[in-house]
């Protein structure tokens, strides 16, 4: 009988999931809301890489609840939120691509897209309405990979194959909603235009003082050169 159960347990469906380590986990306050910070750390199997470089996409999901124990109910579970990002190559450009929500970045290489993925900044998991100031949570985070969005025959392969599971074990801590928050940050004023002044239009008895004042040398010029002695008198030496 023991040498059964130890076949048993030699099965590889028998594996446990594991492969991500969880290296940090905590809930930061952020414009009104809380978001999850985390950080996880793993190597993408032989077969998943491979997998991958044929055109498979890989979904790698991060989940995380918060719940509070009740003595006379069940435990009250206001938050179960997850997130899914997606792992592609693309053969054409040699990149390999993060998608998570409307954002997709490309890279040159499998390690930086990796290590996007482990790490989680910026999260929105619940709003400041959603839980009680002063009362203490239990959060839990993991992240997984996500078999179900695997084609059909790699889901098949995946139950019996250990590297296939690729799973975290939760990482749970303990979080105080603080009963008080900071105000918000005073909105920036718009910069102020000064205004350029324009310079006044000049009056009709200035303009016309400086119209004659220009106009003198001209008329000058005028009576010296036309002057009617000039073209009346005879030349000397002329009866």
């Amino acid at each position: 009988m023991l040498g059964i159960l130890m076949a048993l347990i030699a099965l590889p469906g028998t594996a446990r999931a594991d492969g991500i380590e969880v290296n940090e986990a905590r809930i930061e306050y952020q414009d009104g809301g809380f978001d999850l910070a985390a950080s996880f750390d793993f190597d993408l199997p032989p077969p998943l890489e491979d997998a991958l470089n044929k055109g498979i996409s890989l979904y790698f999901v991060v989940d995380f609840q918060l719940s509070r124990p009740r003595w006379y109910w069940f435990d009250e579970k206001p938050v179960n939120a997850s997130r899914s990002v997606r792992l592609s190559y693309h053969p054409l450009t040699r990149q390999y691509r993060v998608s998570t929500g409307g954002l997709q970045l490309p890279f040159m290489r499998l390690k930086g897209a990796l290590q996007f993925i482990q790490r989680v900044r910026g999260w929105r998991v619940f709003e400041r309405s959603m839980v009680k100031p002063g009362e203490t949570y239990q959060a839990e985070a993991r992240m997984r990979l996500d078999l179900t969005q695997l084609p059909k025959p790699f889901q098949i392969n995946a139950v019996n194959t250990r590297e296939w599971n690729l799973a975290s074990e939760w990482r749970r801590f303990n979080f105080t909603v603080p009963s008080e928050f900071p105000p918000p940050p005073a909105p920036t004023p718009p910069p102020q235009l000064v205004p350029v002044p324009t310079p006044a239009p000049a009056s009709a008895a200035s303009a016309a003082v400086a119209g004659e004042t220009r106009a003198v040398p001209f008329a000058q010029t005028v009576s010296t050169v036309l002057s009617p002695t000039t073209l009346v008198q005879p030349a000397a030496g002329q009866p």
